[in-house]
């Protein structure tokens, strides 16, 4: 329910008996228990009871978005209510309805660079590395992911971690965050002072500014991801094989397709990785396109090397790209003449160029190699939009910032806020 009497609420309330794997859905994309799932179902309370035009729209609009899809083979209603009304059927509307609705979102914002606070990383980093160090040293179990779970209002994460013996002795799945035996390890013990640090940062959906949100946002989540690297840089996840056998990650909650970019940027390629992408992402993967392809099979020179991580796995599904809007990827026959067309190593050192937006404006990212490193993980993920006759040393500062999700933007589910 909400004060205000003029708030647009949706809610979606699940009038039918359920089969176990929608339950699960749920339960995930929720993050409520099955008991809590089961209860709003019997009762015919709301499953999702959300507030429109909020500071967290996209997030909203993402959510009944993965709501709806999850019910949509069993009975549902959906209800577009007004101030403190309740579902009835005076405001059941149907889904193109609320399609309109959803679409009122007003415009996307330009996108805000993430930079972490690194005091609030080292601090999450001090507690995670005593959480998992705890958590190793009361169960000898095979470790695979460790996630700085966070919740839709950003507050202090909590640490969740999955394993063989777990999945195998509780009959969860794999990578259930929420529900797992190693859900919020060592909160009490060790998270006191994330938890303060995060609260003297305020309340986010108290700021009334949209730029100021998602610049919050930024940090907030930026700075969990900073922590982690921080420990993987120490080889607090093992190194070489035994760290192409842990996933760590920052996990929304619920998960969206967020999450994707915080694994990439986190980890080396791997078949866990691998495994992760196929059951786990939410969002769309690229697809191979026919016109790169065909360049590719018509080249005779030599191959460029991906230039990061992100290109490398771009390039694994795809030999570049071209999109209806006009921007195009470059393949590994493409890159290497554009990058010597535009004298690209003498006036910026460091950066490749990437593509193009197709109106005169080239994408860049720092050019480390293709080989993951801690370190570089999110620089080196970044894309970068300049005036392809404006090129200087410093991108960074001198370009406009498009994400740090390169795929993710590509298929359209980049991070919130950004294009």
């Amino acid at each position: 329910m909400t004060a205000d009497p003029s708030a647009v609420r949706v809610c979606v309330v699940v009038t039918a008996p359920a089969p176990a794997e929608l339950l699960m859905a749920l339960h995930r994309t929720l993050g409520i228990g099955l008991s809590e799932v089961l209860r709003r179902i019997d009762t015919g309370e709301p499953m999702v009871d959300v507030e429109l035009f909020g500071n967290d729209h996209r997030q909203v609009t993402r959510l009944l978005e993965s709501v709806l899809e999850s019910v949509a083979a069993i009975r549902h209603s959906v209800h577009e209510c007004i101030g403190d009304e309740t579902p009835a059927e005076a405001n059941r509307i149907a889904a193109n309805r609320l399609a309109n609705i959803l679409a009122g979102d007003p415009e996307s914002a330009p996108a805000v660079r993430p930079v972490p606070d690194a005091e609030l990383s080292r601090a999450v980093a001090g507690a995670t590395r005593a959480a998992i160090t705890d958590l190793r040293a009361a169960h000898r179990d095979r470790f695979y992911t460790f996630a700085l779970v966070a919740s839709g209002e950003l507050r202090a994460p909590y640490l969740s971690a999955c394993s063989v013996e777990a999945d195998n002795r509780d009959g969860i799945g794999p990578w259930d965050l929420a529900a797992g035996p190693y859900a919020v390890w060592g909160y009490d013990e060790h998270f006191g002072q994330v938890a303060r640090a995060f609260e003297s940062r305020g309340h986010l959906h108290e700021l009334t500014n949209a730029a100021e949100f998602e610049r919050e946002a930024g940090v907030r989540l930026a700075s969990l991801e900073h922590a982690l690297r921080l420990l993987d840089s120490e080889g607090f996840f093992g190194n070489g094989a035994a760290r192409a056998g842990v996933l760590v990650t920052v996990a929304t909650m619920p998960p969206d397709e967020t999450d994707a970019g915080f694994v990439r940027r986190l980890n080396p390629a791997s078949e866990l990785y691998a495994r992760w992408v196929q059951m786990c992402a939410e969002q769309p993967q690229p697809t191979r396109d026919p016109a790169t392809s065909a360049e590719l099979a018509a080249h005779e020179g030599p191959l460029s090397d991906p230039p990061n991580p992100a290109m490398a796995e771009l390039w694994s599904a795809t030999p570049g790209l071209y999109r209806p809007d006009g921007v195009a990827i470059y393949g590994p026959h493409s890159l290497a003449e554009r990058n010597t067309t535009f004298e690209i190593a003498e006036y910026a050192p460091g950066w490749a160029l990437v593509g193009d937006d197709g109106g005169g404006r080239g994408l860049f990212m720092r050019a480390p190699g293709p080989g993951f490193d801690p370190d570089t993980g999110r620089t080196s993920a970044e894309v970068f939009r300049c005036d392809l006759g404006g090129i200087g040393p410093d991108l960074a500062a001198e370009s406009e910032f498009v994400t740090d999700d390169l795929i993710g933007w590509l298929t359209g589910s980049s991070q919130p806020g950004y294009r």
